[in-house]
């Protein structure tokens, strides 16, 4: 997949460090980066969709739950 330059917006090949049009570094090279498959905002968001999707279901059913109750013994 092509990567372009933030500041010149040319098309570059993988593995630059810097764009030969303008000279603006490019951090480094995917091959540089670490070893870790996640990185902690990963984490974060992982977590995050996860608490989410379970519990935001169980605080709906134990609201619905509670008014049930609360309407019933009325």
């Amino acid at each position: 997949m092509p990567l372009w330059c933030p500041k010149c917006h040319a098309m570059l090949p993988e593995g630059l460090e810097k764009c030969p049009s303008c000279g603006v570094k490019l951090g480094k090279p995917k091959s540089e980066e670490s070893d870790e498959e996640f990185s902690r905002a990963d984490y974060f968001w992982y977590s995050a969709y996860t608490i989410g999707v379970v519990l935001i279901p169980i605080i709906v059913v134990i609201g619905i739950s509670l008014l049930c109750l609360f309407l019933y013994f009325r």
